[in-house]
């Protein structure tokens, strides 16, 4: 098993609806890609910024109108950040992974893949992983994303 690519970031809440792709290099057709993601923390704890964060967004999209409940922003909780990974090989996009889990293990092999990805041949070459910020609703959150190939084993 070898390591492709590891990285740990740091985001706030300006990067929401924002994208950062890592790039890394597979010197030669490997059998599994493991890709292991996760994230810190998942809900925002302060009822008080919540409110705020939930109203602001009820105002921008037309839920405030009159006739609404004040405590309406109380169904919206817990607020939550959301990231999603999408992988593209060195020839085309191999898929995403749309899950709320802080900790999400992914893997792309020649004849199954994790629910999200396509299955098929890992070619040598320049891979892309990216990182979908949906939703960073802490002050900050922090994230790591640890790549790693595995050579099939031949009895």
């Amino acid at each position: 098993m070898s390591r492709l690519l590891y990285v740990e970031g740091t985001v706030d809440r300006t990067c929401t609806q924002s994208h950062i792709t890592y790039s890394f290099h597979i010197p030669q057709p490997t059998d599994t890609i493991r890709i292991l993601f996760s994230y810190t923390p998942k809900l925002l704890e302060d009822q008080e910024q919540a409110r705020e964060i939930i109203e602001e967004s009820m105002s921008k999209y037309g839920y405030d109108e009159p006739g609404h409940s004040p405590d309406l922003w109380k169904k919206y909780m817990p607020l939550q950040n959301l990231l999603t990974l999408s992988v593209d090989d060195p020839l085309r996009h191999r898929g995403n992974a749309h899950r709320p889990e802080m900790q999400q293990e992914h893997w792309l092999g020649s004849s199954t893949a994790s629910p999200g990805f396509l299955a098929g041949d890992n070619p040598a070459g320049m891979w892309r992983i990216t990182v979908s910020l949906h939703a960073v609703v802490t002050e900050t959150l922090v994230y790591q994303i640890h790549v790693l190939g595995e050579e099939a084993t031949y009895a």
